[in-house]
């Protein structure tokens, strides 16, 4: 009996190491991987999907509300990763997944300043080809490149590990925001990027034809006409190119037409568009012109390419550059 109660005795000594030596091994990579997963997927999400809806949705007000969005999830993962985790060694992934960021000397949270450099550390991992990821299956203690920086270590807190709920929560949380931030924009996509390249499609006709008829009206005029003429093709212009066509137009243009009887009539061979948005475009017309002339009454045949301008202005398109090509 006494031989028995001596090798129960020994036995129990050499359990409690062994239970210690375990409570010593670091967290496994699947657990750490899940609540990495819960930590950066949200809020990387929501600043991803707010960064290209800032790009979509026109408006100054749509632009400070998404960038708002990628400014808080900044602050979320500074928050998450960095204060709690320093004050606490416990984000919001490793809470759900029961694991907890201590120091390898004191086992205490690392604190705010170590958080920051491990933090601040964690592309290591990804420069190096994820080596650093995969460090923790060749160590008994699982550390990281960056835990090695910091001088830290993520073990489990909860002994029974995280419950089946708390785990349920959480890849539900990293994996429904994404999938929101996905709706929703699919749901620009149709009800606003589609109306958008609607109107661009429609306005190509509306374009073209402003180009067209706007490039005869300012090649086109007759010696006893011309001021009338002149003022009709001022009609579609605005921006800078008003002004100057108007000054040409009084200073050089109506008195040449006048003084040695310059009649110019245009015709639109063709046009292209270029490009066109909500509100500029800019359209290639092919121009065949005549002149006569007082002293050269015989007509006079020419061609010319033109680049034309335009520029949505209450909804009305008007010219807002002339360049001819040749």
């Amino acid at each position: 009996m006494t031989t028995l109660n001596i090798d129960t005795q020994v036995k129990e000594e050499n359990a409690e190491p062994e239970r210690d030596s375990a409570g010593e091994q670091g967290a496994s990579l699947v657990r750490r991987a899940r609540a990495l997963a819960v930590d950066m997927c949200p809020p990387l999400a929501a600043a991803a999907s707010a960064g290209v809806l800032s790009q979509i949705l026109a408006g100054q007000v749509w632009a400070v509300l998404c960038w708002g969005i990628v400014a808080v999830s900044g602050l979320f993962i500074v928050a998450n990763s960095i204060n709690c985790q320093g004050r606490t060694g416990r984000t919001a992934g490793k809470y759900l997944e029961g694991l907890r960021t201590v120091s390898t000397t004191a086992g205490a949270p690392i604190g705010i300043v170590r958080a920051t450099i491990r933090v601040g550390c964690l592309p290591v991992d990804g420069i190096l080809f994820l080596i650093g990821r995969f460090w923790p299956l060749h160590r008994g203690q699982r550390r990281t490149y960056a835990d090695n920086i910091a001088g830290s270590v993520v073990r489990t807190s909860d002994t029974e590990g995280p419950t089946h709920g708390r785990r349920r929560l959480g890849m539900t949380a990293a994996a429904m925001i994404p999938l929101g931030a996905i709706l929703v924009l699919v749901l620009v996509q149709f009800f606003v990027q589609r109306a958008g390249d609607q109107d661009v499609v429609a306005a190509h006709g509306s374009v073209t034809q402003v180009a067209s008829d706007g490039a005869v009206a300012l090649l086109s005029y007759k010696p006893d006409t011309v001021d009338q003429d002149l003022d009709a093709a001022r009609g579609v212009l605005t921006g800078d190119f008003l002004e100057t066509y108007t000054k040409l137009a009084k200073d050089v243009v109506a008195p040449t037409a006048k003084d040695k009887q310059v009649t110019m009539q245009a015709s639109a061979a063709g046009s292209a568009v270029e490009s066109v948005s909500a509100d500029q475009a800019s359209v290639l017309v092919y121009i065949n012109q005549s002149t006569t002339t007082a002293s050269s009454p015989e007509t006079t045949q020419s061609q010319n390419a033109i680049r034309v301008g335009l520029t949505r202005v209450d909804e009305t398109w008007l010219i807002s550059r002339f360049e001819p090509l040749f």
